[in-house]
Protein backbone atom coordinates (compact mmCIF):
# COMPACT_ATOMS: atom_id res chain seq x y z
CA UNK A 1 0.00 0.00 0.00
CA UNK A 2 2.42 2.74 1.18
CA UNK A 3 4.66 1.38 -1.99
CA UNK A 4 1.80 2.59 -4.70
CA UNK A 5 1.11 5.72 -2.70
CA UNK A 6 4.59 6.70 -2.87
CA UNK A 7 4.70 5.52 -6.36
CA UNK A 8 2.16 7.94 -7.84
CA UNK A 9 3.08 11.24 -5.50
CA UNK A 10 6.15 10.41 -6.81
CA UNK A 11 5.03 10.41 -10.49
CA UNK A 12 2.95 13.19 -9.89
CA UNK A 13 6.20 15.14 -8.61
CA UNK A 14 7.99 13.81 -11.89
CA UNK A 15 4.95 15.07 -13.63
CA UNK A 16 4.73 18.54 -11.97
CA UNK A 17 8.24 18.95 -12.23
CA UNK A 18 8.17 18.58 -15.84
CA UNK A 19 4.96 20.14 -16.52
CA UNK A 20 6.20 23.33 -15.05
CA UNK A 21 9.62 23.30 -16.48
CA UNK A 22 7.72 22.76 -20.05
CA UNK A 23 4.94 25.86 -19.29
CA UNK A 24 7.86 28.37 -17.96
CA UNK A 25 10.19 27.60 -20.80
CA UNK A 26 8.41 29.60 -23.96
CA UNK A 27 8.23 32.40 -20.71
CA UNK A 28 11.89 32.28 -20.44
CA UNK A 29 12.41 32.36 -23.98
CA UNK A 30 10.45 35.38 -24.30
CA UNK A 31 11.91 37.40 -21.55
CA UNK A 32 15.44 36.39 -21.94
CA UNK A 33 16.45 34.22 -24.85
CA UNK A 34 17.76 31.73 -26.55
CA UNK A 35 21.39 32.08 -25.61
CA UNK A 36 19.93 32.90 -22.17
CA UNK A 37 18.59 29.96 -21.97
CA UNK A 38 21.66 28.21 -23.12
CA UNK A 39 22.83 29.44 -19.65
CA UNK A 40 19.99 27.99 -17.78
CA UNK A 41 20.97 24.47 -19.47
CA UNK A 42 24.37 25.17 -18.28
CA UNK A 43 23.48 25.73 -14.86
CA UNK A 44 21.82 22.54 -15.04
CA UNK A 45 24.70 20.47 -16.62
CA UNK A 46 26.41 21.93 -13.64
CA UNK A 47 24.42 20.69 -11.05
CA UNK A 48 23.92 17.55 -12.18
CA UNK A 49 27.72 17.54 -12.88
CA UNK A 50 28.16 18.40 -9.11
CA UNK A 51 26.45 15.66 -7.71
CA UNK A 52 30.33 13.86 -8.08
CA UNK A 53 30.86 15.97 -4.75
CA UNK A 54 27.95 14.11 -2.96
CA UNK A 55 30.38 11.02 -3.10
CA UNK A 56 27.76 8.35 -2.50
CA UNK A 57 26.69 9.52 0.64
CA UNK A 58 23.30 10.01 -0.43
CA UNK A 59 22.34 7.16 -1.80
CA UNK A 60 24.56 5.67 1.55
CA UNK A 61 22.22 7.34 4.17
CA UNK A 62 19.31 5.66 2.00
CA UNK A 63 20.25 2.62 1.85
CA UNK A 64 21.49 2.54 6.10
CA UNK A 65 17.78 4.13 6.67
CA UNK A 66 16.20 1.16 5.08
CA UNK A 67 18.29 -1.40 6.61
CA UNK A 68 18.02 -0.07 10.06
CA UNK A 69 15.52 -1.90 11.46
CA UNK A 70 15.66 -2.03 15.78
CA UNK A 71 16.45 1.11 17.97
CA UNK A 72 20.40 0.90 18.01
CA UNK A 73 20.27 1.02 14.37
CA UNK A 74 18.02 4.13 14.12
CA UNK A 75 20.38 6.18 16.94
CA UNK A 76 23.48 4.67 14.17
CA UNK A 77 21.59 6.23 11.33
CA UNK A 78 20.84 9.33 13.67
CA UNK A 79 24.34 9.78 13.75
CA UNK A 80 25.59 9.40 10.95
CA UNK A 81 22.74 11.83 9.34
CA UNK A 82 23.61 14.53 11.73
CA UNK A 83 27.63 14.25 10.74
CA UNK A 84 26.55 14.55 7.03
CA UNK A 85 24.17 17.15 7.59
CA UNK A 86 27.51 19.05 9.02
CA UNK A 87 30.10 17.67 5.96
CA UNK A 88 27.33 19.02 3.70
CA UNK A 89 27.40 23.02 4.87
CA UNK A 90 31.30 22.49 4.39
CA UNK A 91 30.69 21.69 0.84
CA UNK A 92 28.12 23.94 -0.08
CA UNK A 93 31.04 26.68 0.82
CA UNK A 94 33.73 25.34 -0.86
CA UNK A 95 31.36 25.39 -4.08
CA UNK A 96 30.56 29.02 -3.60
CA UNK A 97 34.28 29.65 -3.51
CA UNK A 98 34.76 27.40 -6.37
CA UNK A 99 31.88 29.31 -7.98
CA UNK A 100 33.65 32.79 -7.73
CA UNK A 101 37.09 31.66 -8.79
CA UNK A 102 36.25 29.71 -11.69
CA UNK A 103 33.50 31.93 -12.86
CA UNK A 104 35.50 34.56 -15.06
CA UNK A 105 37.45 31.44 -16.99
CA UNK A 106 33.91 30.15 -17.90
CA UNK A 107 32.91 33.08 -18.81
CA UNK A 108 35.96 34.36 -21.24
CA UNK A 109 37.44 30.88 -22.28
CA UNK A 110 34.40 28.68 -22.32
CA UNK A 111 30.81 29.89 -22.84
CA UNK A 112 30.28 31.21 -26.72
CA UNK A 113 27.67 34.19 -27.09
CA UNK A 114 27.08 36.71 -29.85
CA UNK A 115 24.12 38.79 -27.68
CA UNK A 116 25.12 38.09 -24.09
CA UNK A 117 28.27 39.97 -22.70
CA UNK A 118 30.69 38.56 -20.94
CA UNK A 119 30.16 40.29 -17.63
CA UNK A 120 26.39 38.84 -17.65
CA UNK A 121 27.77 35.78 -18.42
CA UNK A 122 30.57 35.66 -15.27
CA UNK A 123 27.74 37.12 -13.01
CA UNK A 124 25.29 34.25 -13.96
CA UNK A 125 27.81 31.88 -12.96
CA UNK A 126 28.53 32.94 -9.72
CA UNK A 127 24.81 33.10 -9.03
CA UNK A 128 24.37 29.28 -10.44
CA UNK A 129 27.33 28.54 -7.96
CA UNK A 130 25.17 30.05 -5.15
CA UNK A 131 22.09 28.81 -5.89
CA UNK A 132 23.94 25.29 -6.58
CA UNK A 133 25.49 25.67 -2.91
CA UNK A 134 21.85 26.72 -0.90
CA UNK A 135 20.28 23.38 -3.20
CA UNK A 136 23.18 21.35 -2.37
CA UNK A 137 21.90 19.51 1.04
CA UNK A 138 18.57 18.49 -0.63
CA UNK A 139 20.09 15.32 -1.51
CA UNK A 140 20.65 14.19 1.86
CA UNK A 141 17.80 14.85 3.36
CA UNK A 142 15.73 13.05 0.18
CA UNK A 143 17.68 10.34 0.88
CA UNK A 144 16.96 9.85 3.97
CA UNK A 145 13.04 10.30 3.27
CA UNK A 146 13.58 7.38 1.05
CA UNK A 147 15.50 4.97 2.63
CA UNK A 148 12.26 5.80 5.60
CA UNK A 149 9.71 4.88 2.44
CA UNK A 150 8.42 8.39 2.86
CA UNK A 151 9.08 9.61 -0.57
CA UNK A 152 5.52 10.73 -0.65
CA UNK A 153 6.87 13.34 1.86
CA UNK A 154 9.71 14.99 -0.14
CA UNK A 155 7.79 14.58 -3.48
CA UNK A 156 5.16 16.89 -1.70
CA UNK A 157 7.48 19.68 -0.91
CA UNK A 158 9.31 19.54 -4.21
CA UNK A 159 6.00 19.92 -6.40
CA UNK A 160 5.01 23.30 -4.01
CA UNK A 161 8.64 24.29 -4.45
CA UNK A 162 8.88 23.97 -8.20
CA UNK A 163 5.86 25.55 -8.59
CA UNK A 164 5.77 28.33 -6.40
CA UNK A 165 9.65 29.01 -7.90
CA UNK A 166 8.50 29.06 -11.57
CA UNK A 167 5.48 31.66 -10.43
CA UNK A 168 7.89 34.00 -8.67
CA UNK A 169 10.79 33.82 -11.31
CA UNK A 170 8.09 34.76 -14.06
CA UNK A 171 6.67 37.45 -12.13
CA UNK A 172 10.15 39.12 -11.34
CA UNK A 173 11.32 38.49 -15.06
CA UNK A 174 7.92 40.46 -16.44
CA UNK A 175 7.63 42.96 -13.70
CA UNK A 176 11.24 43.45 -11.70
CA UNK A 177 13.80 42.66 -14.27
CA UNK A 178 14.09 40.82 -17.17
CA UNK A 179 17.84 39.27 -16.48
CA UNK A 180 19.11 35.91 -16.19
CA UNK A 181 20.80 37.40 -13.16
CA UNK A 182 17.55 37.96 -11.44
CA UNK A 183 16.39 33.97 -12.65
CA UNK A 184 19.26 32.52 -10.38
CA UNK A 185 18.54 34.83 -7.54
CA UNK A 186 14.73 33.48 -7.57
CA UNK A 187 16.30 29.94 -7.63
CA UNK A 188 18.92 30.22 -4.90
CA UNK A 189 16.17 31.69 -2.57
CA UNK A 190 13.59 28.56 -3.37
CA UNK A 191 16.66 26.01 -3.05
CA UNK A 192 17.28 27.26 0.06
CA UNK A 193 13.74 26.92 1.43
CA UNK A 194 13.21 23.49 0.11
CA UNK A 195 16.70 22.53 1.55
CA UNK A 196 15.90 23.78 5.56
CA UNK A 197 12.27 22.42 4.75
CA UNK A 198 13.60 18.70 4.16
CA UNK A 199 16.07 19.06 6.69
CA UNK A 200 13.45 19.32 9.73
CA UNK A 201 11.30 16.96 7.79
CA UNK A 202 14.33 14.31 7.74
CA UNK A 203 15.16 14.33 11.55
CA UNK A 204 11.56 14.17 12.29
CA UNK A 205 11.20 10.43 10.97
CA UNK A 206 14.78 9.84 11.21
CA UNK A 207 15.85 11.89 14.63
CA UNK A 208 16.90 10.07 17.69
CA UNK A 209 17.62 12.38 20.68
CA UNK A 210 21.60 12.20 21.59
CA UNK A 211 22.66 12.60 18.03
CA UNK A 212 26.25 13.80 17.51
CA UNK A 213 28.82 14.46 14.49
CA UNK A 214 30.69 11.01 14.94
CA UNK A 215 33.28 10.36 12.18
CA UNK A 216 33.18 7.23 13.11
CA UNK A 217 30.32 6.23 11.52
CA UNK A 218 31.75 7.77 8.07
CA UNK A 219 34.20 5.14 9.28
CA UNK A 220 31.50 1.81 9.35
CA UNK A 221 30.04 2.94 5.88
CA UNK A 222 33.25 4.02 3.75
CA UNK A 223 33.23 1.02 1.47
CA UNK A 224 29.88 1.75 -0.09
CA UNK A 225 29.89 5.51 0.07
CA UNK A 226 33.16 4.90 -1.78
CA UNK A 227 32.04 2.82 -4.23
CA UNK A 228 28.84 4.77 -4.34
CA UNK A 229 30.96 7.52 -4.80
CA UNK A 230 33.03 6.82 -7.82
CA UNK A 231 29.75 5.12 -9.06
CA UNK A 232 27.98 8.83 -8.78
CA UNK A 233 30.89 10.19 -10.68
CA UNK A 234 31.33 7.77 -13.66
CA UNK A 235 27.49 8.01 -13.65
CA UNK A 236 27.38 11.84 -14.07
CA UNK A 237 29.87 11.92 -16.19
CA UNK A 238 28.37 9.29 -18.15
CA UNK A 239 24.93 11.25 -18.34
CA UNK A 240 26.43 14.78 -18.51
CA UNK A 241 29.79 14.31 -20.48
CA UNK A 242 27.82 15.06 -24.27
CA UNK A 243 26.08 18.28 -22.63
CA UNK A 244 29.88 19.43 -20.97
CA UNK A 245 31.55 18.49 -24.49
CA UNK A 246 28.73 20.22 -26.59
CA UNK A 247 28.73 23.69 -24.39
CA UNK A 248 32.16 23.77 -25.41
CA UNK A 249 32.32 23.04 -29.43
CA UNK A 250 28.85 24.87 -29.85
CA UNK A 251 27.82 28.35 -29.47
CA UNK A 252 25.22 28.97 -26.78
CA UNK A 253 22.29 29.41 -29.00
CA UNK A 254 22.72 25.69 -30.22
CA UNK A 255 23.37 24.20 -27.06
CA UNK A 256 20.12 26.17 -25.95
CA UNK A 257 18.64 24.15 -28.67
CA UNK A 258 20.07 20.82 -27.41
CA UNK A 259 19.03 21.08 -23.88
CA UNK A 260 15.68 22.66 -24.84
CA UNK A 261 15.45 18.93 -26.30
CA UNK A 262 17.17 17.44 -23.46
CA UNK A 263 14.33 18.93 -21.67
CA UNK A 264 11.67 17.27 -23.84
CA UNK A 265 13.21 14.31 -23.04
CA UNK A 266 13.64 14.53 -19.14
CA UNK A 267 9.93 13.67 -19.16
CA UNK A 268 11.06 10.38 -19.20
CA UNK A 269 11.71 10.54 -15.43
CA UNK A 270 8.14 10.85 -14.92
CA UNK A 271 8.51 7.12 -14.56
CA UNK A 272 12.32 6.54 -14.03
CA UNK A 273 13.02 8.27 -10.98
CA UNK A 274 9.75 7.63 -8.49
CA UNK A 275 10.24 3.91 -9.82
CA UNK A 276 14.16 3.90 -8.88
CA UNK A 277 13.20 5.40 -5.74
CA UNK A 278 11.00 3.06 -4.56
CA UNK A 279 12.38 0.06 -5.64
CA UNK A 280 16.06 0.45 -4.23
CA UNK A 281 15.28 0.94 -0.84
CA UNK A 282 12.71 -2.13 -1.42
CA UNK A 283 15.50 -4.30 -3.17
CA UNK A 284 18.11 -3.49 -0.32
CA UNK A 285 15.53 -5.03 2.43
CA UNK A 286 14.77 -7.87 0.34
CA UNK A 287 18.70 -8.72 -0.13
CA UNK A 288 19.66 -7.72 3.40
CA UNK A 289 16.91 -10.40 4.66
CA UNK A 290 17.58 -12.87 1.79
CA UNK A 291 14.71 -13.28 0.06
CA UNK A 292 16.34 -13.73 -3.29
CA UNK A 293 12.71 -15.12 -4.63
CA UNK A 294 10.83 -12.76 -3.72
CA UNK A 295 13.49 -9.86 -5.14
CA UNK A 296 13.64 -11.76 -7.97
CA UNK A 297 9.82 -11.35 -8.34
CA UNK A 298 9.61 -7.60 -7.67
CA UNK A 299 12.41 -7.38 -10.12
CA UNK A 300 10.76 -9.14 -12.78
CA UNK A 301 7.11 -7.56 -12.35
CA UNK A 302 8.54 -4.25 -11.73
CA UNK A 303 10.35 -4.20 -15.08
CA UNK A 304 7.58 -4.75 -16.98
CA UNK A 305 5.27 -2.13 -15.39
CA UNK A 306 7.87 0.30 -15.61
CA UNK A 307 8.33 -0.95 -19.24
CA UNK A 308 4.61 -0.48 -19.94
CA UNK A 309 4.58 2.84 -18.98
CA UNK A 310 7.87 4.05 -20.19
CA UNK A 311 8.47 2.57 -23.64
CA UNK A 312 5.02 4.46 -24.82
CA UNK A 313 6.35 7.72 -24.11
CA UNK A 314 9.77 7.38 -25.57
CA UNK A 315 8.20 5.76 -28.57
CA UNK A 316 5.88 8.79 -29.04
CA UNK A 317 8.61 11.37 -28.26
CA UNK A 318 10.38 9.68 -31.77
CA UNK A 319 7.45 9.72 -33.83
CA UNK A 320 6.31 13.49 -32.69
CA UNK A 321 8.81 15.60 -31.44
CA UNK A 322 8.09 18.51 -34.02
CA UNK A 323 4.63 18.90 -33.64
CA UNK A 324 5.07 19.01 -29.98
CA UNK A 325 7.77 21.37 -29.62
CA UNK A 326 5.84 23.68 -32.17
CA UNK A 327 2.51 23.53 -30.24
CA UNK A 328 4.54 24.15 -27.37
CA UNK A 329 6.96 26.87 -28.49
CA UNK A 330 4.88 28.22 -31.33
CA UNK A 331 8.09 28.70 -33.02
CA UNK A 332 8.93 26.14 -36.30
CA UNK A 333 12.17 26.71 -36.96
CA UNK A 334 12.98 25.85 -33.12
CA UNK A 335 10.17 22.68 -33.62
CA UNK A 336 12.18 21.50 -36.97
CA UNK A 337 15.80 22.00 -34.95
CA UNK A 338 15.03 20.21 -31.89
CA UNK A 339 12.96 17.12 -33.23
CA UNK A 340 16.17 15.02 -34.67
CA UNK A 341 17.60 15.94 -31.79
CA UNK A 342 14.80 14.72 -29.18
CA UNK A 343 14.22 11.46 -31.37
CA UNK A 344 17.70 10.38 -30.92
CA UNK A 345 18.41 11.71 -27.19
CA UNK A 346 14.50 9.63 -26.45
CA UNK A 347 15.90 6.13 -27.65
CA UNK A 348 18.76 6.51 -25.55
CA UNK A 349 17.16 7.53 -21.99
CA UNK A 350 14.57 5.12 -22.96
CA UNK A 351 17.20 2.45 -22.88
CA UNK A 352 19.06 4.03 -19.97
CA UNK A 353 15.33 4.37 -17.82
CA UNK A 354 15.33 0.55 -18.01
CA UNK A 355 18.40 0.06 -16.94
CA UNK A 356 17.71 1.57 -13.69
CA UNK A 357 16.38 -1.97 -12.29
CA UNK A 358 20.03 -3.90 -13.08
CA UNK A 359 21.02 -1.06 -11.42
CA UNK A 360 19.10 -0.66 -8.31
CA UNK A 361 19.85 -4.84 -7.98
CA UNK A 362 23.24 -4.12 -7.95
CA UNK A 363 23.78 -1.52 -5.44
CA UNK A 364 21.28 -3.74 -2.63
CA UNK A 365 23.71 -6.35 -3.01
CA UNK A 366 26.46 -3.98 -2.41
CA UNK A 367 28.25 -4.83 -5.88
CA UNK A 368 29.64 -1.21 -6.13
CA UNK A 369 32.02 -2.76 -8.53
CA UNK A 370 29.64 -3.60 -11.39
CA UNK A 371 28.16 -0.42 -12.16
CA UNK A 372 31.50 1.28 -11.90
CA UNK A 373 33.27 -1.06 -14.31
CA UNK A 374 30.21 -0.13 -16.59
CA UNK A 375 30.18 3.49 -16.37
CA UNK A 376 33.94 3.22 -17.04
CA UNK A 377 33.48 1.23 -20.28
CA UNK A 378 30.68 3.30 -20.92
CA UNK A 379 32.82 6.63 -21.38
CA UNK A 380 35.70 5.38 -22.85
CA UNK A 381 33.56 4.88 -25.94
CA UNK A 382 31.34 7.47 -25.52
CA UNK A 383 33.65 10.69 -25.68
CA UNK A 384 34.90 10.18 -28.14
CA UNK A 385 31.81 9.19 -29.94
CA UNK A 386 30.36 12.25 -28.59
CA UNK A 387 33.64 15.01 -29.74
CA UNK A 388 33.85 12.87 -33.72
CA UNK A 389 29.62 12.93 -34.26
CA UNK A 390 29.50 16.29 -32.77
CA UNK A 391 32.24 17.89 -35.02
CA UNK A 392 30.56 16.76 -37.97
CA UNK A 393 27.02 16.47 -37.63
CA UNK A 394 26.37 19.37 -34.76
CA UNK A 395 23.85 18.97 -32.05
CA UNK A 396 22.30 15.54 -34.26
CA UNK A 397 25.74 14.27 -33.50
CA UNK A 398 25.60 14.44 -30.24
CA UNK A 399 22.26 12.97 -29.51
CA UNK A 400 23.18 10.21 -31.67
CA UNK A 401 26.18 9.20 -29.64
CA UNK A 402 23.94 8.82 -26.97
CA UNK A 403 21.06 6.47 -28.66
CA UNK A 404 24.63 4.44 -29.58
CA UNK A 405 26.24 3.96 -25.76
CA UNK A 406 22.54 3.51 -24.39
CA UNK A 407 22.15 0.44 -26.31
CA UNK A 408 25.61 -0.98 -25.74
CA UNK A 409 25.00 -0.03 -21.91
CA UNK A 410 21.97 -2.69 -22.28
CA UNK A 411 23.32 -5.47 -23.58
CA UNK A 412 26.45 -5.37 -21.68
CA UNK A 413 24.34 -3.94 -18.27
CA UNK A 414 22.41 -7.32 -18.73
CA UNK A 415 24.77 -9.71 -19.13
CA UNK A 416 26.69 -8.67 -16.08
CA UNK A 417 24.13 -8.46 -13.68
CA UNK A 418 23.06 -11.87 -14.57
CA UNK A 419 26.46 -13.96 -14.66
CA UNK A 420 27.41 -11.29 -11.17
CA UNK A 421 24.33 -11.01 -9.17
CA UNK A 422 20.89 -13.13 -10.10
CA UNK A 423 20.84 -15.20 -12.92
CA UNK A 424 17.04 -14.82 -13.53
CA UNK A 425 18.45 -10.81 -13.90
CA UNK A 426 20.07 -11.61 -17.09
CA UNK A 427 19.28 -12.59 -20.49
CA UNK A 428 16.04 -13.87 -19.98
CA UNK A 429 14.86 -10.64 -18.39
CA UNK A 430 16.13 -9.01 -21.35
CA UNK A 431 14.19 -10.93 -23.58
CA UNK A 432 11.34 -11.49 -21.31
CA UNK A 433 10.37 -8.21 -19.16
CA UNK A 434 12.12 -6.03 -22.06
CA UNK A 435 12.21 -6.58 -25.63
CA UNK A 436 8.84 -7.94 -25.44
CA UNK A 437 6.80 -4.71 -23.99
CA UNK A 438 9.44 -2.58 -26.09
CA UNK A 439 7.93 -4.42 -29.11
CA UNK A 440 4.17 -4.54 -28.03
CA UNK A 441 4.13 -0.79 -27.48
CA UNK A 442 5.86 0.53 -30.76
CA UNK A 443 2.96 -1.26 -32.65
CA UNK A 444 0.26 1.09 -31.46
CA UNK A 445 2.39 4.35 -31.46
CA UNK A 446 3.69 2.90 -34.85
CA UNK A 447 -0.31 2.83 -36.17
CA UNK A 448 -0.45 6.62 -34.63
CA UNK A 449 2.38 8.40 -36.46
CA UNK A 450 0.88 6.51 -39.83
CA UNK A 451 -2.49 8.30 -39.20
CA UNK A 452 -1.08 11.29 -38.57
CA UNK A 453 1.24 11.45 -41.66
CA UNK A 454 -1.60 10.36 -43.55
CA UNK A 455 -3.98 13.00 -42.60
CA UNK A 456 -1.25 15.32 -42.79
CA UNK A 457 -2.66 16.54 -38.97
CA UNK A 458 -1.92 19.73 -37.47
CA UNK A 459 0.23 20.16 -34.22
CA UNK A 460 -2.91 19.96 -31.53
CA UNK A 461 -4.81 16.98 -32.83
CA UNK A 462 -1.46 15.40 -33.90
CA UNK A 463 -0.33 14.89 -30.28
CA UNK A 464 -4.09 13.87 -29.50
CA UNK A 465 -3.99 11.20 -31.76
CA UNK A 466 -0.39 10.42 -30.64
CA UNK A 467 -1.52 10.36 -26.77
CA UNK A 468 -4.08 8.23 -27.37
CA UNK A 469 -1.86 6.03 -29.41
CA UNK A 470 0.60 5.90 -26.16
CA UNK A 471 -2.18 4.88 -24.00
CA UNK A 472 -3.26 2.04 -26.01
CA UNK A 473 0.60 1.15 -26.42
CA UNK A 474 0.84 1.23 -22.70
CA UNK A 475 -2.95 -0.77 -21.98
CA UNK A 476 -1.61 -3.37 -24.73
CA UNK A 477 1.63 -4.14 -22.57
CA UNK A 478 -0.08 -4.34 -19.11
CA UNK A 479 -3.23 -6.50 -20.97
CA UNK A 480 -0.91 -8.96 -22.31
CA UNK A 481 1.11 -9.51 -18.99
CA UNK A 482 -0.94 -12.27 -16.96
CA UNK A 483 1.28 -10.69 -13.71
CA UNK A 484 0.64 -7.70 -14.19
CA UNK A 485 -3.34 -8.61 -14.29
CA UNK A 486 -2.78 -10.40 -11.20
CA UNK A 487 -0.71 -8.23 -9.51
CA UNK A 488 -3.63 -5.33 -10.24
CA UNK A 489 -6.53 -7.46 -9.29
CA UNK A 490 -4.53 -8.33 -5.70
CA UNK A 491 -4.49 -4.64 -5.01
CA UNK A 492 -8.24 -3.80 -6.13
CA UNK A 493 -8.60 -6.67 -3.96
CA UNK A 494 -7.08 -5.13 -0.87
CA UNK A 495 -8.47 -2.04 -1.55
CA UNK A 496 -12.14 -2.98 -1.48
CA UNK A 497 -11.18 -5.43 1.87
CA UNK A 498 -10.02 -2.00 2.89
CA UNK A 499 -12.60 -0.11 2.57
CA UNK A 500 -15.44 -2.52 3.44
CA UNK A 501 -14.05 -2.74 6.88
Amino acid sequence: MRAVKNITIAMANSVVTIVVSLVALPFYLRYLGMEAYGLIGFSVTLQAVSQALDLGLAPTISREVARSIDADGRQRVATLLHTLGIVYIGVSVLIVIAAVIAAPWIGQRWLTAEHVSTKTIVQAVMLMGVSLACRWPISLYQGALVGAHRLALSSTVNIVVSISAALVALTVLAHVSSTIQAFFIVQAAFNLIQACTLRLLAWKVVGVAGSRFDLAGLRRVWRFSAGMGAITITSLAFTQLDKGLLSKILDLEDFGHYMLAALVVSGLQVVVSPVFNSIYPRFSALAALGKTEELARIYSLGTRMTAAMLFPLAWTLVFHAQDLVLLWTGKPDVAMRAAPIIALLAIGSGLNGIMHFPYALQLARGATGIPLAINLGLLVLLAPLTVTLAMSHGTTGGALSWAIVGLVYVFVGTWLTGKKIMPSAGWRWLAKDVAVPLAISLCPVLLGAWVCKSANLRPMPDIIVASFAAFLGAVACASTDASIRRWVGEYVYRRNRLSAT
